[in-house]
């Protein structure tokens, strides 16, 4: 038997920092096992105060997957500390971590002191947040973090036998390891989008001008790649016409669900119908809101309370501050506040249990221009416990899997009329005990199978190199 190929992994997200794009890295490095191929993963180093942290989740990491983790340095907090020592003032403590846009983990510092509200010095560390994030923080917070990686994989490409550079996206400064890697020394890159960077729906907030800027940096640095990766078929073709110059190869690997990744867990909930529960676990910002849902139960009490009362929403996961003020404004318009629990960020293991508990899973996609393509990794861990789906999405390939695996049902993410109208029939209804899903089809997600198709997409890029050098 060959010996094992190693293949380097540049990725922000992994365990133990509870997000859902830690699962697709987490899942390959140890499912490629069975093919051939060990890893070696250069991560975050979390401090053990992030929000999104839980250290039970390390027993996701098998044994034989080798971590690497690279602390994240914040600017503005070494300028905020700076300026303090200059001023004869005690540093702020470390920065803590939070989530970013893409559920990662950033150092967010602690506050400058002021000597009075809205003083000079707080006008100063406003200017300097602003600054940094419009004009030197491109294409995100981690560029110092990326060059600290860089520099540990430069290390382990001299020292071992590495066969393969794969960087997973986002944070998207991860990029620039696999370019200045494959530019030194000639191993193969796979570049994987689980988000897209230039055009993706979570990034509108990047100003036109600098969006330009974005665009010929991503243009540039994808010229050295050797194989660009989406999670779906609509991400992939937006990218080819977005990039239609590259050689690089294109493939679309999918996110994938885990037949046994709710092990023994059972049902404790009976169904007795009294109430009908509706379980969202994730985090809510920025484009992801679910106040079209919110809005339609709010109708739906004023126009028939009993039935409206039937209903119970459970959010689990952080709320962005302006999205839960909209919320607190329309469940205090309906006077539904009672139907809904925010229960804020919870244990990987709580929010499996509330899944497998719950009447209905709730699916709340990110909208935007190019919301037609996003398939979250959410919906295949919603695959993996079988309970229906009540999905606010926009057309495209989420509604297409989730209605055509018999998993569920999909409206427009804002639109209030159709998820008031699905609402009703579901809430008269009685709750499905089972789901009906169309297992023939969904066998092309299961993760096992998509992990084979990378392993053989690994052999193939690095073969291709060899051959070319020879």
């Amino acid at each position: 038997m060959s010996e094992p190929r190693t293949l380097l992994v540049i990725a922000g997200e992994f365990p133990p920092l509870k997000t859902i794009g830690r699962i697709r890295t987490v899942k390959f490095v140890d499912q490629l096992r069975q093919h051939g191929w060990r890893s070696i993963v250069i991560t975050l180093k979390p401090s053990g105060t992030e929000p999104n942290y839980d250290p039970s989740l390390m027993a996701e990491i098998v044994d034989g997957v080798e971590v690497v983790r690279v602390p994240i340095r914040n600017r503005e907090d070494e300028i905020a500390n700076a300026v303090k020592r200059l001023l004869g003032r005690k540093p702020a403590a470390p920065a803590v971590s939070a989530g970013t846009s893409s559920g990662a983990a950033v150092a967010v510092p602690a506050p400058v002191a002021t000597a009075a509200s809205g003083g000079l010095m707080d006008h100063a560390h406003a200017m300097t947040r602003w600054v940094l994030r419009s004009f030197v923080d491109v294409p995100d917070d981690f560029r110092l973090w990326a060059d600290e990686a860089l520099k540990v994989a430069r290390k382990l490409c001299a020292e071992r036998h590495i066969d393969a550079v794969y960087t997973t996206l986002p944070p998207f400064s991860s990029m620039f390891v696999g370019h200045a890697l494959r530019r030194e020394t000639g191993l193969p890159w796979i570049a994987d989008y689980r988000d897209l960077w230039y055009g993706d729906v979570l990034r509108e907030w990047v100003p036109d001008w600098r969006k330009k800027i974005e665009l010929r940096m991503e243009r540039r640095l994808l010229r050295e790649a050797d194989v660009i990766v989406t999670v779906s078929e609509p991400k992939t073709a937006y990218m080819q016409r977005l990039h239609p110059e590259l050689k690089a190869r294109w493939e679309t690997l999918t996110n994938g669900y885990d037949t046994e990744l709710y092990g023994e867990r059972k049902r404790t909930r009976p169904f007795t119908g009294e109430t009908i529960e509706f379980v969202y676990t994730g985090r809510l910002f920025k484009n992801r809101r679910g106040h079209a849902f919110a809005e339609a139960l709010g109708r739906l009490h004023r126009s028939d309370p009993a039935l409206a009362a039937r209903a119970r929403v459970r959010i689990l996961g952080g709320v962005e501050p302006a999205i839960r003020k909209r919320y607190d404004q329309i469940l205090a318009e309906y006077g539904i506040a009672h139907l809904y629990d925010f229960a804020g960020d919870v244990s990987y293991a709580e929010a499996m249990d509330a899944q497998v508990n719950c009447d209905y899973l709730l699916l709340i996609v990110d909208t935007g221009e190019t919301s037609d393509g996003v398939i979250p990794g959410k919906l295949f861990e919603y695959v993996s416990v079988r309970r229906p789906i009540f999905a606010l999405c926009d057309p495209g390939a989420t509604q297409q899997i989730i209605e055509r695996a018999r998993l569920g049902k999909a409206v427009p993410a804002e639109s209030v009329e159709a998820c008031e109208a699905m609402l009703r029939e579901w809430l008269a209804r009685p709750v499905p005990q089972t789901v009906d899903s169309d297992d023939a089809y969904l066998a092309q997600f299961d993760r096992k199978a998509i992990s084979a198709r990378l392993a053989s997409l690994l052999d193939e890029v690095v073969a291709g190199t060899t051959e070319g050098r020879t």
